[in-house]
């Protein structure tokens, strides 16, 4: 499958290729409804925020039954 992303400035380019890629089922052409920045500044986030060890699976509790 392929997505062809265009730019939320190129309206008129989303419609002339939508129209010759209607048929085509592994093509989507798509419009970027993204505005501004998503992301905040690096500096300000803390790392006691971020977790340690993504990687690290989770403890699992001890199965001993005590006999």
């Amino acid at each position: 499958m392929y997505y062809v992303i265009i730019g939320r400035q190129c309206v008129n380019m989303q419609q002339e290729l939508a129209t010759p890629l209607q048929g085509r089922k592994d093509i989507t052409v798509i419009l970027d409804r993204r505005y501004g920045e998503r992301r905040v500044d690096q500096e300000s986030m803390s790392r006691d925020h971020r977790r340690k060890d993504r990687r690290r699976s989770p403890r699992l509790p001890s199965l001993d039954t005590g006999s």
